[in-house]
């Protein structure tokens, strides 16, 4: 059996580290189990903690871990969970422990904002990863070298994963599960569990996180006023003869603050209202793209699935109010 140790931190939720558990322990038991037929597990899982002692996580559960990291000598995959703090100086000793499974030939994978630990391995640079959508920013000023893919479920480059996060541990999990046992085994599981095998997105679970702190006075108030007046027709000009502003000059100091064009920051406000619309009731899309500043339906429709990967239809489908 293949040997999975998973790295777990305390004052975090439970899910990120408990999903990989059940997967990786129920592989090759439950879907045999519900079909009659004779359990082979493939796994042997083990928690493990900084100092193997009992902890609590955010929600109060007691965890209780097999093992502490100088006890966990031997792995065939290491996984880190999410963590309580994203300074690695926490964790006294867990970026040498990953090094060293790193370079005995153990697969490393990271849960949602395990990433930032990963990452402060050094084992990232010049590679992909990703990370919960939520922290994107913050990972990229932390760890520029690392090529961050925050829009996808999971990143592989071959010794090195990450996935984002919560039930994305699941994702990185039964992605796993596919690589080492075939996809008979992980679809086998994925049924059991009842859950959806083989989301590549994050994007359509994401809400734009509108970057402000820049310290650029006159981006902010460009800022504002695109999120006060999204609905209006809007042209570049007309944009910086209001801020006092050459066309040139707002697009190179708005994209230095914010990372992003004034029509592409426009475009994603748009968006963002456009999906509070469609997680409503009553207004059809058209009706929807005229409200947030589309005259053109059939355009919209290409610039809503280009940011949320997914079409309005299918997001309406995915994320409507209930009731």
């Amino acid at each position: 059996m293949r040997r999975v140790l998973i790295l777990v931190f305390e004052n975090t939720v439970a899910s990120p580290f408990a999903a990989p558990l059940d997967v990786f322990h129920q592989a090759g038991r439950l879907y045999d189990r519900l079909l009659g037929g004779a359990e082979s597990p493939l796994f042997e899982v083990r928690l493990v903690s900084l100092d193997g002692r009992p902890f609590e996580t955010r929600t109060g559960m007691r965890i209780v871990p097999h093992q502490g990291i100088t006890e966990a000598t031997r792995a065939d995959l290491v996984l880190v969970s999410a963590l309580g703090s994203l300074n690695p100086d926490r964790y006294p000793g867990a970026v040498e422990w990953l090094r060293a499974h790193a370079d005995r030939g153990a697969d490393i994978a990271s849960v949602c904002t395990g990433a930032f630990l990963l990452a402060a391995t050094g084992l990232l640079d010049g590679r992909t990863a990703t990370t919960h959508w939520a922290f994107a920013d913050r990972f990229r000023e932390s760890y520029p070298a690392v090529d961050l893919r925050p829009e996808r479920i999971v990143t592989d480059e071959g010794q090195f994963l990450c996935s984002a996060g919560f039930t994305a541990a699941t994702d990185l999990s039964l992605y796993l599960v596919e690589r080492y046992c075939g996809l008979d085994v992980a679809l086998g599981i994925a049924k059991a569990m009842v859950y959806d095998f083989g989301r590549d997105s994050q994007s359509p679970y994401s809400v734009f996180r509108f970057r402000k702190n820049h310290g650029d006075a006159v981006v902010l108030e460009v800022q504002a006023w695109l999120e006060a007046h999204y609905p209006e027709k809007t042209c570049y000009p007309d944009l910086a003869g209001r801020f006092g502003l050459g066309t040139r000059t707002l697009e190179r100091r708005f994209k230095a603050a914010t990372g992003i064009t004034p029509l592409a920051y426009l475009h994603r406000v748009r968006v963002e209202a456009a999906k509070r619309l469609l997680e409503g009731a009553g207004q059809g899309f058209e009706e929807i793209a005229w409200a947030v500043g589309y005259g053109d339906g059939g355009f919209f429709r290409k610039v809503f699935a280009r940011e949320t990967g997914l079409r309005p239809g299918e997001y309406r489908r995915r994320f409507r109010r209930r009731g």
